[in-house]
């Protein structure tokens, strides 16, 4: 099985990008980004994003997309969307136009199109559109808050993960979906989804995401 993954020099990405080159059933890796990953691997092809368009044809069976920013890093509300709604659906449908018929991509927790907090609404449009291309199987992830070395600092998600920290242990039952997680197993839910190729689109909450992991 070749996949090609989007968004591999981001936390979750990394993770995932190095999931992919060490499991025996990926054949090939096609990494796409704007810039190289720095990773040499005999499995690993890289495909340069050039404004924001693939500057080659990508031909794999999967597609993971890991793309994400804030509207802080990214400058406003619409260069949030090209990365966080536009970018995602373009590539989809560019690999499934070339065969590719599997994806899972990370989402948000209460992704919502109709939803009025404009980070929600952006991943709800997103999910929707993804919805609406021709893949046999789409895996959606709305994890919680993601832990993990992360390069930028993320003030809301520091203060979120500390919250976390102290309340994780009392959250089970239903509420075990607000639980943190870690961006080490979003990464390896995302690979055990490709693999699996569940037939339809499987919308998975955090708790849901680290038991796939555990797999």
């Amino acid at each position: 099985m070749i996949v090609s993954i989007a968004g591999a020099t981001g936390l979750t990405g990394n993770f995932c990008l190095h999931e992919l080159l060490q499991n025996e059933n990926i054949s090939g890796v096609i990494a796409i980004g704007r810039k190289t990953t720095g990773i040499k691997n005999n499995k690993l092809k890289e495909v340069l994003l050039v404004d924001n368009k693939l500057s080659d044809v990508v031909n794999a069976d999967a597609f993971i997309c890991c793309l994400g920013t804030t509207i802080k890093k990214a400058g406003s509300k619409e260069a949030f969307k090209a990365v966080d709604l536009e970018l995602p659906v373009y590539l989809s449908n560019k690999l499934n136009e070339n065969g590719c018929n599997t994806i899972a991509v990370i989402s948000a927790m209460g992704a919502n199109p109709e939803s009025s907090i404009f980070y929600n609404n952006v991943k709800g449009q997103m999910e929707e559109a993804l919805k609406n291309i021709n893949f046999n199987s789409l895996s959606i992830l709305r994890p919680s808050i993601i832990s993990g070395p992360r390069k930028e600092k993320r003030f809301g998600e520091k203060m979120g993960l500390i919250f976390m920290t102290i309340f994780n242990p009392l959250l089970f039952g239903s509420l075990k979906h607000y639980k943190s997680i870690k961006a080490k197993d979003i990464a390896k839910a995302l690979v055990q989804c490709v693999i699996n190729q569940k037939t339809g689109t499987t919308i998975y909450l955090s708790g849901e995401i680290k038991e796939l992991a555990l797999l």
